[in-house]
């Protein structure tokens, strides 16, 4: 297990640390996890909103009826088929809004406009 034993100390003004509260009440990290994962390059994103989190359970409640329509269907194949396809949609949808963006892509999109 790692040891985080080193302490470290910022100044910021007013508005920076609510700028950084803010930024982590947003990501629903801890600050230090926000901090850290800053420091590794990475930009953590905001958590989903409850609305896509609903979305994303509504998406996984479909593809759960259409698997168990499958199994009492007579093209079994087909209905598995779009079962795993949807999972797999539902999965990358997850990985999307979870991923955290890196630093440098980041600063390169801005410098060049893109």
């Amino acid at each position: 297990m790692r040891r985080r034993n080193k302490r470290i100390e910022i100044k910021m003004t007013e508005e920076e640390l609510k700028h950084l509260n803010h930024l982590v009440r947003q990501s629903k990290l801890s600050r230090e996890s926000y901090l850290r994962m800053i420091i590794n390059g990475l930009v953590p994103r905001a958590s989903p909103s409850e609305e896509l989190i609903d979305t994303i359970l509504l998406l996984r409640n479909i593809s759960n009826d259409i698997y168990q329509i499958s199994i009492n269907h007579s093209s079994i194949q087909k209905y598995q088929e779009d079962f795993e396809l949807l999972q797999d949609q539902i999965n990358q949808i997850m990985i999307l809004i979870r991923q955290p963006t890196n630093l440098e892509e980041l600063w390169q999109s801005q410098k060049y406009g893109q």
